[in-house]
């Protein structure tokens, strides 16, 4: 079984404190057509995702958050009202025009694009006793809605970094633009370049954000301009990949071959895909005419066209994070995971003890479980 070294990763006995907290209400939802393809008849809608936002604290770096989910004004802006009602949503929620808009767009959708929120994330470190002045810098993984958050509610000392070619144009100085002056204004920006990028892990691009191994950033782009996921060392020889929006389901990570070698799907687990996942829109089979997992070895879905400027560059980037994935070492963590709920820790608790737990085990094949939240591979009525 390969180690986090066969990843081009360096060794270091400097480590970070990650600590997770989903922002999502219950009732969120998010159209598969979105993302992913192909979209199966009956599991058109991915129910509950998660909106994570992480917490990252280093002995004396002091704190940085990466992504900060959907803003909690966002509960005012409800997605199942009429576009005319959207439209009406006074400015001080924090929406653009440009960005309400898009929210009427997707109250029209069938399944709706259902974005609810318990509370932002200022409001749970408050209650958690993290000051807010002691986060340094907030992490964008990009700059889409889900993952900016509200900025203006940090104070001015809070750095924003971004990565290479971000969208940071706000309304009113462009109409069209989805951020607003207080996503970004009165505070240092900092834009990351990997032009001279020293390290690749994974094949990637990557940075050394504290200069002591303990956090990467890595360059993954093709969601859209600037995406950016981090490596975060959880102990000298364990690691915890934050995904971001580089894929948006599991099972576009999933399977592969090296996951196949170091993590044989569960026989519980073969016979509910056997049972469930569709023969018609996946494969192979077996002679029976029921899906094989045993036997496949490229990931159930492929990325959606419907919300990727670059799916050559997205599935590049992809393509190579499966590696981070399929390591023993490494547990990822995507945005929207919904298998992961109920699994992983949450603030103020710490992830640092995945490995231990065996979180990892329990989560890479749980797309497939019929029983999971995240599994949308049969044809339903």
């Amino acid at each position: 079984m390969s180690s986090y070294t066969d990843l081009n990763i360096p060794a270091s006995n400097s480590t970070v404190i990650v600590k997770a907290m989903n922002l999502a209400g219950s009732d969120s939802c998010v159209p598969a057509s979105f993302f992913l393809e192909p979209v199966v008849p009956g599991s058109e809608g991915i129910p509950k995702p998660p909106f994570y936002s992480f917490l990252i604290e280093h002995s004396t770096h002091g704190r940085v958050l990466f992504d900060l989910g959907i803003r909690k004004d966002s509960a005012t802006v409800s997605v199942d009202t009429a576009g005319s009602e959207i439209a009406a949503v006074p400015k001080e929620t924090g929406f653009s025009p440009a960005m309400q808009g898009l929210l009427a767009y997707w109250a029209s959708m069938d399944p709706k694009f259902k974005m609810t929120t318990n509370g932002d994330i200022a409001g749970h470190l408050k209650e958690g006793g993290v000051p807010l002045d002691s986060v340094k810098a907030v992490i964008w993984s990009h700059s889409h809605t889900d993952h900016i958050g509200d900025m203006s509610t940090f104070p001015a000392s809070t750095n924003l970094v971004v990565g290479p070619g971000a969208d940071l144009k706000t309304y009113p100085q462009f109409p069209e633009a989805t951020l607003v002056e207080g996503d970004i204004s009165g505070r240092k920006i900092e834009e990351l370049s990997f032009e001279d990028a020293k390290l690749r892990i994974a094949e990637l691009d990557a940075l050394d954000y504290f200069n002591d191994g303990s956090l990467y950033i890595l360059n993954t782009p093709g969601h859209c301009p600037g995406h950016i996921c981090a490596l975060a060392r959880t102990t000298p020889d364990s690691f915890v990949f934050l995904g971001g929006d580089i894929c948006h389901h599991p099972g576009q990570l999933r399977p592969t071959s090296a996951l196949h070698a170091a993590f044989p799907c569960p026989s519980q687990v073969v016979e509910s895909a056997r049972q469930h996942v569709s023969p018609a829109y996946f494969d192979p089979l077996d002679v029976d005419g029921k899906f094989n997992v045993k036997e496949r070895a490229t990931p159930m879905f492929d990325i959606g066209s419907a919300n990727h400027p670059d799916i050559a560059t997205a599935q590049a980037s992809l393509k190579k994070a499966t590696t981070l994935d399929a390591s023993p070492d490494i547990l990822t963590l995507i945005a929207h995971d919904a298998s992961t709920t109920g699994v992983i820790d949450q603030f103020p608790l710490a992830l640092n003890g995945w490995k231990e737990k065996g979180w990892k085990e329990r989560l890479l094949w749980a797309f497939l479980d019929e029983k999971n939240l995240s599994f949308i591979f049969s044809e339903k009525e």
